[in-house]
């Protein structure tokens, strides 16, 4: 998303003096930012033309207006406060959406190539959010600090602490001028409570701290000086620490460990440290070294409301102090423990410990360097997690292990988290809501440069190594609830009136051959005005999920998956496919799968490539290669469908859209089920398909040679 730079007074001064020449000395500024792709949709586009009228469609068509809006059945609770300023507009015009995908790769692969890979992908991640991007980085030259006595340092490494520290100050600031606010309009909260539980209730621990329900809650969510106000001085403390290149003083023997009003400022030396359970910290340097760790590293807390970890070299561990020794596919427990299990869920981690890079009402930063083999393993709100505030992990090298259980891996409610690795061949593993997810009013994002990596969210199934866990209302006693590797999700409240836009969650991985695995709701998945992007480069990748996948959306969401690449992919070869999956819109939602080129494999199920159910929109397109179609089911590719549950008065005069597009030229290989009435799709054919034949349903496919003009990204010519 493209935001203006804006040209006023900032938030944080940068303080300037003058030369001898009258003129302010040179300035730290922002990174540039990526290029705008030159995406465009629909131009001279054969095929697309060919699916469209298959399905009976005109190009304007693709999509609602005002008046499908007018039939929706939950319209007079779709125009809430959180709703981001640019949703409903692409959410109207589906074709667009891979254009912001690709927008969102390329912004999110320049800002890890530039001098501040972190605060450039901080200011990318507001402008997803609408955050207005006011403040100045701070001037080493003339910046000064008032937090810690730096004198027991060398020269050199004290000067370039100072602007991080004077960054953590005004970051302190802000969110006790947060406080104040929240004392002011919301009665009775408590930043203890908000810090343990304030997601909304989103990561299941009983506590739906804040009542998002609550009037004065959303009002203070969404006030100026609410929790956005740390994303400019969590944008500026990361500059800071980026600009101080501490990298050079790798191997340097220092130490310090003093106390300071926002907590401990501590230096490691070089050597192979395990300080231990030495509680919260605001700043740790480690200077190098195989170093373990099990306090919360780079984790803000109610005592501490800004922390940073920055280590410079090693193999690293972080973790924590368990309690047990885990088992059944589970981690070892914290102190907090696990909940007993019931008919519904299992034995799930009541752990309220955020770690390694952890923004719970504050910000909360690690940053690791010297491209180690590093293993980070925490519970829940963990590994660049963001909830009324900023978190971010980073790490810039090595192949690493990533576990956790739920809300990790860059994940965030009303914030932003971040997780950031630079290359390595990189394992992931978590069970719910994480590895680029989103939820009300927030941005999360996980980015991976290179490397083979993979991407494990437990599919619960035993079938398949699986625990079951989270609770699935779609797959009770066979799958896990998800909500991972990009996946946006709002609140639908029924039962209490409270019906909050979702929030934005990305997953990019910019090159490898890489393995994603899941259960529902992911992979590119949306839920309640949400959107959810996967967005996959370069490499021959396997994708295996059961249900509200792939491309998969419901209930006025979007959920988008872009292969950008040119290998040969392979989507539920693994894992037995269930439904709404591979480009497909449930109840007024998008769902798009755009895959660029390879030799690709596709197994799916009801609902699957290119198909639409109850006044959805589903898009799948497949621009080149000799592809293998295994379809089991004929209620599936480029389907226009209304069911029983979505075939009511006013909704039912609002299109149901499934568009199916294969293009390349080369050869396909189609095994299509018997029974049905559905065309049998192939090669230089058109087959698309309205299950009931009703005139709103508008079901178009077609395998041939030509222009799409819908890509995954890249410069196109321009829009019709």
């Amino acid at each position: 998303m493209r935001t203006p730079v804006l040209l006023f007074v900032p938030l944080i001064l940068a303080c300037t003096s003058e030369d001898d020449t009258g003129q302010p000395p040179f300035a730290p500024s922002w990174d540039e930012e990526a290029a705008e792709v030159a995406c465009a949709y629909g131009t001279d586009a054969a095929l697309l033309d060919a699916a469209l009228a298959d399905a009976g469609l005109g190009f304007e068509e693709v999509g609602y207006d005002s008046d499908d809006w007018a039939k929706a059945s939950y319209r007079e609770w779709l125009d809430d406060a959180f709703l981001l300023s640019w949703f409903r507009d692409l959410h109207w015009t589906p074709l667009r959406w891979p254009c912001m995908g690709g927008q969102i790769a390329a912004d999110l692969d320049h800002a890890a190539a530039t001098p501040h890979p972190v605060a450039t992908a901080l200011g990318e991640a507001m402008a997803v959010l609408g955050t207005e991007r006011l403040a100045l980085p701070l001037d080493p030259a003339t910046t000064t600090q008032d937090l810690a006595d730096l004198s027991g340092l060398p020269e050199a490494l004290a000067e370039a602490l100072v602007p991080i520290l004077a960054a953590m100050e005004e970051v302190a600031r802000v969110r006790t001028e947060m406080e104040g606010t929240l004392e002011a309009q919301v009665e009775g909260a408590s930043v203890e409570e908000l810090v343990d539980y304030g997601h909304g209730g989103v990561i299941l621990d009983y506590q739906d701290a804040p009542d998002l329900s609550s009037d004065a809650v959303q009002a203070w969510i969404l006030d100026p000086s609410g929790p956005r106000a740390l994303q400019d001085p969590a944008r500026v403390l990361a500059f800071a620490v980026e600009e101080a290149d501490l990298a050079r003083f790798a191997d340097l023997d220092a130490t310090l460990d003093v106390t300071t009003p926002l907590g401990r400022v501590f230096v490691a030396g070089p050597g192979d440290d395990a300080p231990g359970d030495i509680g919260d910290v605001a700043f740790y340097l480690d200077l190098g070294g195989n170093d373990t760790y099990v306090h919360p590293a780079g984790a803000s807390s109610a005592a501490v409301p800004v922390s940073v970890h920055v280590d410079l070299g090693g193999n690293d561990t972080y973790g924590y102090v368990e309690s047990d020794e885990g088992g059944d596919g589970l981690l070892p427990a914290d102190g907090d423990g696990r909940y007993g299990g019931d008919e519904y869920y299992g034995a799930f981690s009541l752990s309220r410990t955020g770690r390694q890079g952890s923004g719970r009402f504050g910000v909360g930063l690690l940053f690791d360097l010297g491209s180690g083999d590093d293993r980070y393993t925490s519970l829940r709100m963990s590994q660049g997690w963001g909830h009324l505030g900023v978190g971010v992990l980073y790490d810039d090298g090595g192949s690493d292990v990533y576990r956790g259980e739920a809300g990790v891996q860059g994940a965030s409610s009303m914030g932003i988290g971040l997780l950031l690795d630079v290359a390595g061949n990189d394992v992931h593993e978590t069970f719910t809501q994480s590895q680029g997810f989103g939820y009300v009013q927030a941005v999360g994002m996980a980015w991976d440069g290179q490397g083979d990596d993979v991407w494990y969210a437990d599919p619960g199934n035993p079938e398949y190594g699986g625990h079951l866990v989270y609770y699935s209302p779609q797959m009770p006693t066979t799958g896990n609830s998800t909500f991972c590797q990009g996946a946006g999700f709002g609140r639908r409240g029924d039962a209490d009136g409270a019906f909050l836009s979702g929030g934005v969650g990305v997953l990019r991985d910019a090159s490898g051959d890489d393995a994603y695995t899941a259960s529902t709701f992911a992979q590119g998945a949306g839920y309640w005005q949400g959107v959810g992007f996967l967005l996959d480069g370069r490499g021959s990748d396997t994708y295996d999920a059961y249900w509200y996948v792939q491309g998969g959306a419901a209930h006025y969401a979007a959920g988008v998956l872009l292969d950008d690449g040119d290998g040969d992919d392979a989507f539920n070869t693994r894992m037995a496919p269930v439904y709404v999956m591979i480009g497909t819109g449930h109840d007024y939602s998008d769902g798009v799968l755009v895959n660029e080129a390879g030799d690709d494999t596709y197994t799916y199920a009801g609902l699957g490539g290119g198909a639409s159910n109850c006044q959805g929109v589903g898009i799948f397109v497949d621009n080149d290669g000799a592809d293998t179609y295994d379809v089991q089911s004929t209620y599936s590719t480029g389907l226009g469908n209304h069911s029983g549950e979505c075939d009511a008065f006013p909704r039912n005069a609002v299109d149901s859209i499934g568009l199916f597009l294969d293009s390349g030229g080369d050869a396909d290989t189609w095994q299509w089920p018997g029974g049905g009435d559905h065309p049998i799709p192939a090669d230089d054919t058109t087959f698309g398909h309205a299950q009931s034949g009703d005139t709103e349903e508008k079901g178009g496919g077609v395998d041939g040679d030509g222009e799409t003009g819908v890509h995954a990204a890249g410069a196109l010519p321009a829009a019709r």
